[in-house]
């Protein structure tokens, strides 16, 4: 029997992918001289991006390829960088042996493999942002601060498990919702009242303030402590808006060239950063733009961008030293350490079965106090700290991991009915406010970051923006929207 001919398709590879693909088959192929187990392992790893492009082609081996560079990174900034200057902080580095090391690099990068690389739905933007901020630091972190294999590969293991079972959601047909929207002018007056009424409201409640430093923002903290708990309903205002709200009036202002839209969501989150101190919010100023940028010229390569980033901003901010060091480890080390931190103390004490939380009139709470209050006492006594985990660790904390496996599914399930929520609507608008919820999941319970945060409200006001073809006005073909469906709301 023939194959015909349209079933044959052959893949162009351009000099510089040969040249680098050449190179790996090299360092792939020198274990064969002197094997032992550290080059067999390293002669694997570097095989792993040739046989992904065999099989997926070129963008999944560069994608494949940028993860392992960003591991290698963090690995990196962590032993030279992170744990002489922090080890106080329990970032200690018990120097794993080599092979152990390989072992959780490959962990690491494996997902890689499977998610989808093409920013074409909210789901995995999202993915993207909690697999290199969340997954791969608790993949690496807690192998070097224990140094023995055996120790972490069960947690290592069931977290893999977890990203195959997320990685599933963007390949799955979205639910077919028929959310009702709202006209382009109605959904854009819609956000300059929320925008409005929540700064007012936080004003109200904290005052007006001058934003701190980003190395002195405990005092603030401490002193929106205080005003959190007394405020009737403060706590929802503030994360809805600097997740939600101000987010979305910065993309919908850049999609529709409205400055006066970037500038109010702009002045939202620089005030509740005042009041609050919280330099996620900060961050998001920049989070915002930059996402909203990549989905908007290379949405395609989205999966090969984002390695490529968080690798550079690992190392530069390593050479950089100073402030950028300690903003960067925070970032990439610490919900590896501290979700560690979970893990080693849930596995020996009570779990909370959501005794603190939503399930409280089924029993008492074992500890009288939320976990990150707990581990912040055992792990951070005498600072105070208030250490929050991400979605895994705190499953772990409730119910073990079963809980780990079980928070991941109902995780898999909002992301799945969001996808439904937004089909068709603009991505570039929709894609930062998933981008923060991805990096809210990297330091925040599930519940936590769904209710609290502002995940359940960014879908119903992504659900609430009109289709796009509903703004196309005959001004894009068809197959300008296939390739480019943002471009309508200009």
């Amino acid at each position: 029997m023939s194959l015909s001919p349209v079933l044959i398709r052959r893949r162009r590879i351009s000099p510089p992918v040969l040249a680098a693909l050449l190179g790996a088959t090299a360092v792939g192929l020198l274990p064969l001289a002197r094997p032992s187990a550290f080059a067999v392992g390293v002669g694997a790893l570097a095989l792993f991006p040739l046989g992904a492009l065999l099989v997926a082609g070129a963008a999944r081996a560069a994608a494949i390829t940028a993860v392992l560079a960003f591991v290698g990174a963090l690995i990196w900034a962590y032993t030279t960088h992170y744990s002489p200057v922090y080890a106080y902080l329990g970032q200690l580095d018990a120097r794993p042996e080599a092979t152990e090391t390989l072992v959780v690099v490959a962990l690491a990068a494996l997902p890689a493999a499977w998610l989808p690389l093409g920013a074409l739905r909210p789901s995995t933007i999202l993915l993207w942002f909690l697999y290199l901020d969340g997954y791969v630091s608790l993949s690496v972190v807690p192998l070097l601060i224990e140094g023995d294999l055996s120790t972490v590969l069960p947690f290592s293991l069931t977290l893999a498990a977890c990203m195959a079972i997320l990685a599933l959601v963007p390949r799955l047909p979205a639910p077919s919702i028929r959310a009702p929207s709202v006209s382009l002018a109605t959904l854009t007056h819609l956000l300059i009242a929320l925008g409005l009424l929540s700064s007012a409201y936080i004003v109200a409640a904290f005052g007006i303030h001058a934003p701190p430093s980003l190395s002195d923002v405990y005092t603030t903290r401490a002193q929106s402590d205080t005003v959190f708990q007394a405020a009737f309903g403060v706590g929802y205002v503030v994360p809805w808006a600097a997740n939600a709200i101000n987010p979305m009036l910065m993309a919908l202002g850049i999609a529709r060239r409205r400055v006066d839209l970037v500038l109010l969501g702009l002045a939202g989150q620089v005030l509740i950063y005042s009041v609050t101190g919280y330099k996620s919010v900060f961050f998001s100023i920049a989070v915002v733009p930059l996402v909203y940028l990549t989905i908007s010229v290379a949405r395609r390569s989205f999966g090969l961008l984002m390695p490529v980033a968080a690798a550079v901003i690992v190392v530069g901010s390593s050479l950089a030293g100073g402030l950028a060091l300690g903003l960067a480890r925070r970032v990439f080390a610490t919900p590896g350490q501290v979700g560690w931190d979970y893990f080693e103390y849930f596995s020996e004490h009570p779990a909370y079965h959501l005794s603190h939380s939503v399930l409280g009139w089924l029993g008492s709470n074992p500890y009288g106090v939320p976990p990150p209050e707990v581990i912040g006492a055992v792990f951070f006594p005498g600072t105070g700290t208030n250490a929050n985990a991400n979605l895994w660790s705190d499953a772990f904390a409730n119910f073990g991991f079963a809980g780990i496996v079980g928070f991941t599914l109902v995780l898999g399930l909002v992301l799945w009915v969001g996808d439904g929520l937004a089909h068709g609507r603009d991505l570039r608008v929709a894609g930062p406010m998933l981008a923060i919820a991805g990096l809210n999941l990297s330091d925040g319970a599930l519940l936590t970051v769904v209710l609290t945060n502002g995940l359940a409200l960014s879908f119903v006001l992504i659900a609430l923006m009109p289709p796009v073809s509903a703004q196309a006005g005959g001004r894009s073909t068809s197959r300008q929207r296939a390739i480019d469906p943002m471009l309508e709301l200009r």
